[in-house]
């Protein structure tokens, strides 16, 4: 075989191998005749082989690479068994359709992360878009209403994905969202920070300080509905914080501030104490002590009533055990807080009567 019969023999083969691989839209609606057209294309690239493989060794290098493609055709003949599917660049369509259900069920806990919940992603995005509307502050107020409004809906839906992403961002507009000009989007700014304490409380573990002491400051507002607010967001903070740790942020505030800070203060730590165990409130009294001492000889009286009512709930845990650490009082002030004491018992149906602490004066 020459030069020219081998290129002959080399371009049929070719044509063969585009036939054998390439289907026109007639052999797709054809199925029967396309598999004659295979059986017959097949012959060709097998004819085509023996001619090629009959050249002698004047042709080894492409006896090789015939050789090779023919092994590749096999190979792939064999794996696409009776019904090959083929490939048509113009007529390819996608039926495929995944259950999306139950392709998250069969996963594994190791892939979730690779598969993100399609919900999650769009969640994150809203979100995302909230926090840029909420960074306009002192403007577009009833843009940033609406947003307030939709992360509210947020929280409630719990997303844990997004606030993974966003929740140091959203705290911190929120915080910083509390001076703004205008008293309705500050009153909402509580609103969902207190949600988010409600919803999410161990992720303020590393922002507890901050938190509190710019709720505490939010009872200044000249605002009612802000005042209100804040009360509301420091309730669900002494309701959902590590009471040690919120105890530890609060005594040096009771002992500085002036009022209604130290107020708001006094007041969040009396409900943080009915939380927390007879033996940790015993190691804790050092540092309320003080505190309450000074606010029961404040000029305003909000702040003494507040304290004393903190005495009283501290001796409703420990009993007692506050006695040593009242020494400081005089007998009028003993008096009042046994009165206190005895209402407490009374209005709770607690049997028995309070101990007179008067002893100590």
């Amino acid at each position: 075989m020459n030069s020219e019969e081998i290129y002959c023999s080399l371009r049929g083969m070719t044509e063969a191998i585009q036939n054998f691989s390439l289907l026109s839209q007639e052999e797709m609606n054809e199925p029967l005749k396309r598999d004659a057209k295979k059986e017959e294309d097949m012959e060709q690239i097998t004819a085509g082989v023996a001619d090629v493989r009959g050249a002698g060794d004047t042709t080894d290098s492409g006896r090789i690479a015939l050789d090779n493609k023919t092994s590749m055709l096999n190979t792939m003949s064999q794996r696409s068994g009776s019904r090959p599917r083929d490939y048509s660049p113009y007529n390819c369509t996608d039926s495929t359709s995944v259950n999306k259900s139950a392709l998250k069920e069969a996963m594994f806990d190791d892939d979730a992360d690779q598969f993100p919940d399609d919900a999650s992603l769009d969640q994150s995005d809203l979100v995302a878009e909230l926090l840029k509307e909420l960074s306009n502050h002192n403007e577009r107020i009833e843009e940033r209403k609406a947003a307030m409004y939709e992360l509210l809906k947020s929280i409630q839906e719990e997303s844990l994905g997004v606030w993974d992403e966003h929740f140091k961002t959203v705290l911190l507009l929120l915080l910083e969202t509390l001076g703004d000009r205008e008293h309705t989007i500050r009153a909402l700014a509580l609103r969902v920070l207190k949600e988010i304490l409600k919803h999410q409380p161990e992720r303020f573990k590393n922002y507890a300080e901050l938190t509190i002491i710019r709720t505490l400051e939010a009872h200044k507002d000249p605002q009612k509905e802000v005042v209100r607010a804040a009360e509301e967001a420091a309730t669900a903070l002494a309701n959902s914080i590590n009471p040690e740790q919120c105890i530890k942020v609060l005594s040096p505030i009771i002992q500085t501030a002036e009022c209604p800070i130290n107020l708001a203060a006094i007041k969040m730590q009396t409900r943080i104490i009915e939380r927390v165990h007879k033996e940790t409130l015993n190691q804790l009294l050092p540092e309320i002590i003080p505190g309450l001492l000074m606010g029961y000889d404040n000029t305003e009286s909000s702040v003494r009533k507040a304290s004393v009512f903190c005495l009283v709930a501290i001796y409703s845990v420990i009993g007692e055990d506050l006695k040593p650490h009242l020494g400081q009082l005089t007998g009028s002030k003993m008096k009042l807080l046994n009165l206190y004491i005895k209402r407490a018992q009374t209005g709770s149906s607690t049997s028995g009567s309070a101990s007179d602490l008067t002893s100590q004066s």
